[in-house]
């Protein structure tokens, strides 16, 4: 793994396997002893080799002040207790030297032992994977948390131009990291979900039907009287302004959230408003949310792509083949050992869509794929999900209010506004300036009169039509 300034849990380079239970066997015994020791002297004794092996390691002098800090605070607080229970001096000193020779040994140890040798002991001590993955779970998303909260105590800096922030603004502060902090928990969840879902449906189907579907959230209606067909190995673009219901419609196509009313047929499968959300997800189908963050559920980039795998019962050997294969493909095969909270946000984009990818889904829905990305960065992603998609014949949906960074393959787009279809047909006619400016998404800056007359004298959508007869009208002029 790579060293983090920050996070020193994650080393440059894997540790050989013998220095993780060397180390820990060595601090564990010197903790033992200097426990029980009955001198002063064994605890300073102790004390002073650990602090010569600290200050020979490159990360043990990178660690002293911090660590110092800590010891003076622990000792000073023992030193209180001492007095307040009127100890003697002996039982002072020598509780203050157990201290320092506790705090130098497992400093040391964390030089020499990072997360992905623990990992590994664990594993081969017979710690049971499912615990191990949870740990690894909660690591990476505890760096995420803390260091979503640095960002935002340098935001109050910046804003209040003082390096200290006033007690009042921590509350918030911390409240607002926690709160995020949780919603990513339960994206990555949700995630979780659809990675390991059961994929041994291999039924003969026609794709996507939606009929008369509504969709609620919280008691509000997101979608409504959606219908749609969606063929299989179909481009489709999904475009609309923020709020108009994307970002619903693609999670009611994974089967994260179900329709309240109405009916809905996916890969063979008959979605009702009873249908459970362990039976509506499907292992076929792939769902790229806006934030890659939402997606990793593994601390490193080679773990988090093959984690799906993996709960589908692969075998780890294959799991490690494909994996390297995905990402050979996405090139990110130099990214595998890397922690996931290291990665610029392209390369999470990108190790995001491997552990989607590497699943084949015959269903690849993309929310927003290329947003926060520059233009070339943009262009790249394209290409690559092209040639995932036409290699897998997969049907994809991508899902944007960008309109300079469409892929060139979809032949077909719907537009939403108020969460209701207000175009399906193709490209051509549905990109046009005048069904642009009813969706909300361009203003006709040619002709003052669009922009001062009220919207709704543009044509009227063909809300009911079909795909097919939009394609046909597709040439007929726009009155």
């Amino acid at each position: 793994m790579h060293l983090h300034a920050e996070h020193s849990l994650f080393f440059e380079r894997r540790q050989p396997l013998w220095v993780a239970p060397l180390g820990l066997a060595l601090t564990v015994g010197v903790l033992i002893l200097n426990a029980g020791a009955r001198s002063p002297a064994v605890s300073l004794i102790a004390s002073g080799a650990g602090a010569v092996l600290l200050l020979a390691c490159a990360r043990g002098r990178r660690r002293i002040r911090p660590a110092l800090a800590w010891t003076l605070a622990l000792v000073a607080l023992a030193l209180l207790a001492g007095v307040a229970l009127n100890s003697s001096t002996d039982v002072i000193v020598q509780t203050g030297l157990r201290i320092v020779c506790g705090a130098i040994w497992i400093l040391w140890l964390g030089t020499q032992v990072d997360w992905a040798s623990l990992r590994q002991l664990l594993l081969r001590l017979r710690i049971p994977e499912s615990i191990v993955a949870s740990l690894d779970h909660a690591l990476m998303h505890g760096v995420l948390a803390q260091r979503e909260w640095v960002q935002r105590r340098d935001a109050g800096r910046l804003r209040l131009g003082s390096p200290r922030l006033p007690i009042a603004a921590w509350g918030p502060l911390l409240g607002e990291g926690a709160l995020h902090a949780f919603t990513r928990l339960e994206r990555a969840e949700e995630n979780g979900l659809l990675r390991s879902a059961s994929w041994e449906d291999v039924r003969a189907h026609d794709g996507v039907h939606l009929d008369a579907i509504d969709v609620e959230r919280g008691g509000h209606l997101v979608l409504r009287q959606l219908e749609l067909r969606l063929a299989r190995a179909e481009w489709l673009l999904v475009l609309g302004p923020s709020g108009a219901g994307k970002s619903s419609l693609l999670r009611l196509l994974a089967g994260l959230d179900g329709p309240a009313q109405g009916t809905m047929t996916r890969l063979g499968r008959h979605v009702s408003p009873d249908t459970t959300l362990r039976a509506r997800l499907h292992g076929r189908v792939a769902l790229l949310g806006q934030n890659p963050e939402h997606h990793f559920i593994a601390s490193t980039v080679a773990e988090d792509i093959a984690w799906g795998l993996l709960r589908r019962g692969v075998e780890p050997g294959e799991a490690r083949r494909r994996s390297r294969e995905v990402a050979t493909a996405l090139r990110i095969d130099h990214l595998l050992q890397r922690p996931c909270h290291q990665l610029s946000f392209g390369e999470q984009r990108r190790v995001a869509l491997a552990g989607l990818l590497v699943l084949e889904p015959e269903l690849l829905l993309l929310d927003e794929p290329t947003a926060g990305l520059d233009p070339v960065a943009a262009l790249e992603l394209r290409t690559l999900v092209a040639e995932a998609v036409r290699r897998t014949n997969a049907t994809c949906v991508w899902a944007t209010h960008c309109l300079h960074s469409l892929p060139s393959q979809a032949t077909r787009v719907i537009l939403l506004r108020n969460r209701r279809v207000l175009f399906d047909g193709s490209t051509a006619e549905g990109l046009s300036k005048p069904w642009l400016i009813r969706a909300g998404l361009a203003v006709w800056k040619e002709n003052r009169a669009y922009v001062d007359q009220d919207i709704t004298t543009l044509p009227e959508p063909r809300t009911g039509s079909t795909h097919q007869e939009s394609t046909a009208r597709s040439a007929e002029p726009l009155r």
